[in-house]
């Protein structure tokens, strides 16, 4: 089940960006940068193909005007002088472990040569921020709303990008929105490389630096701001999340989607198809009830479970009499 799971998840959900754009930006430096250490023969050849990896990354990074600079670093690097001097001897494993490390050390390296914003926009367009307790006053000021925030509820299986692996996510994430198909911040403006509520953008945006991942990752550990916090004074909305989240959770779709992978029985999809109607038809209700919008439910409720469902490789479809049928997604 995990393995199929898995597959399905990074084919729906692998470009999701969940926490920071940074890891995602350093596996596209990686990727720009790497060539096939094994067709590397000679120590000139390793020479050659290490000035390409930085002009690579630095042409990424926007600075590719400290070529110079730190290619004279790491020719004087006690480090890379004796990769350099060990490469020819080297057995093929031990050529792709070090070609790994020597493309996340000409990144560090990099990165810290410009250890402030270009406003490349490559965070904004990476994805958007989480918000954390400090974020509160930004709802309580009328600054953010319900049409442009989103909630990722726990065990939705996500792109973790801070751990760099697949899985279910183990908190609540509520998230600025992102635009449809690109995945950009909705409060990214691409004309003018700016941010619309940039000075008073989250506290995950303010402490963003794609040259210093640190003070990200010990935010990351910190509080997050959750859906109860913002409507704590909305007993009935309090009551309506308490009881969606009960009767259908991410959680217990994935455990549900579990069992019918290891038992296959009617009873198991059965729990799925409850699952998914009861999501749509308490959305619909309070949509009616409350004249919320399409894109408010999503802060309220979360992503709807018809669409969750895709990445265990199910899809929905409905007949003309309304009733749900699961389709094996190809």
């Amino acid at each position: 089940m995990k393995r199929l799971a898995c597959a399905a998840v990074f084919k729906r959900f692998g470009n999701r960006n969940v926490m920071t754009p940074l890891r995602e930006s350093e596996i596209a430096l990686v990727k720009a940068a790497t060539r096939n250490p094994l067709e590397l023969r000679s120590r000139r050849d390793f020479r050659a193909a290490l000035e390409q990896a930085l002009h690579h990354v630095l042409v990424a990074l926007h600075v590719e005007d400290r070529f110079g600079a730190l290619r004279s670093q790491i020719s004087e690097d006690r480090w890379f002088r004796a990769l350099e001097q060990a490469w020819e001897r080297l057995e093929p494993p031990a050529r792709l472990q070090s070609w790994q490390e020597l493309l996340d050390r000409l990144i560090r390296i990099s990165y810290a040569s410009r250890p402030y914003c270009l406003r490349c926009g490559e965070c904004c367009r990476g994805g958007s921020p989480s918000l954390h307790e400090e974020d509160k006053d930004l709802w309580s000021q009328g600054l953010l709303s319900p049409r442009e925030l989103y909630t990722l509820r726990p065990g939705e299986p996500v792109h973790m990008n801070v751990e760099g692996r697949l899985g279910s996510l183990p908190e609540e994430l509520v998230k600025i929105r992102q635009r449809p198909e690109i995945g950009h911040c909705i409060f990214y403006q691409e004309e003018e490389k700016a941010c619309r509520i940039y000075e008073h953008r989250p506290l995950q945006c303010r402490v963003q630096a794609c040259w210093d991942p640190g003070p990200f990752e010990e935010l990351w550990r910190a509080g997050k701001l959750s859906r109860r916090h913002l409507v704590q004074d909305d007993q009935e909305m309090l009551e309506l999340l308490g009881a969606h989240d009960e009767r259908c959770s991410p959680e217990k779709l994935g455990a549900a989607v579990g069992a019918w992978h290891e038992s296959g029985s009617e009873a198991a999809i059965q729990q799925i198809l409850d699952q998914l109607r009861y999501d749509t038809a308490l959305r619909s209700l309070v949509q009616e009830r409350l004249g919320l919008g399409e894109d408010e439910l999503e802060f309220y409720f979360g992503r709807p479970l018809i669409r969750i469902v895709r990445a265990y490789g199910f899809r929905v479809e409905r007949d003309g009499n309304g009733t749900y049928r699961l389709v094996r997604d190809t």
